[in-house]
């Protein structure tokens, strides 16, 4: 039976927004989308099933910025990830479900892949009202490593006090959350937000849209 859930972030309890979309709303410049979408694109390419470190989040702005001969400097690539946030929405029933969770003594984690510097999304959780719910919150911007690499998972594990056996993973990405949690012994729900016809190697499968039906039944089931 499961003692312990470790959920993803952006597309298992928020909408994410696009990153090119923010970028326009801080910088008034006509390569601002252009660049937006060359960040984005760089993040992307970082989802693969070997991906071990976490890159600096700096570097990676001042080449895309670079390239198009744009200036950056750090305060404003907080403020982009600042927008970023504040447009990225926590889905409905999510602060239902972990309340749900806790009054059930369920240890709550949170694993989340997060190219930026760490106090933003913190400030950003705990903005939200979600953060007071976990007992572990892990961004790879903090450790170093991302997910799927296992160093990643074990670094939640440990600072949430569970084995791999006995804690769900909960996220979206079939590359990072599925295929990192099974590498190391843990079951996953993977959270689907369109028609969820993808295959999955998941044990479970769960909607973004009925979240919080979905992940209990899981536990109905363990009961």
């Amino acid at each position: 039976m499961y003692k312990a859930i470790i959920f993803d972030f952006g597309n298992t309890l928020a909408a994410s927004a696009s990153l090119a979309t923010a970028l326009t709303d801080v910088l008034q410049h006509p390569q601002a989308m252009s660049i937006g979408q060359q960040i984005e694109q760089e993040i992307l390419a970082l989802y693969r099933p070997d991906q071990q470190q976490q890159p600096d989040w700096c570097a990676l702005w001042q080449r895309c910025f670079e390239q198009a001969g744009v200036d950056f400097n750090e305060s404003l690539g907080r403020e982009h990830l600042r927008a970023f946030c504040q447009a990225s929405p926590t889905f409905d029933g999510v602060e239902s479900l972990l309340q749900t969770l806790k009054q059930r003594g369920i240890k709550l984690g949170l694993l989340s892949n997060a190219t930026g510097p760490a106090d933003v999304f913190q400030q950003d959780f705990e903005h939200r009202g979600l953060a007071p719910y976990f007992d572990a919150i892990t961004w790879s911007c903090a450790i170093g490593y991302r997910k799927p690499y296992g160093l990643a998972f074990e670094a939640a594990l440990q600072q949430l006090g569970s084995s791999a056996a006995e804690t769900l993973m909960v996220g979206d990405s079939e590359i990072a959350d599925v295929g990192g949690a099974h590498a190391i012994g843990m079951d996953c729900a993977r959270v689907y937000l369109g028609d969820g016809n993808d295959p999955s190697n998941a044990r479970y499968k769960v909607h973004v849209d009925t979240l919080e039906q979905d992940i209990l039944a899981i536990f109905a089931e363990q009961a």
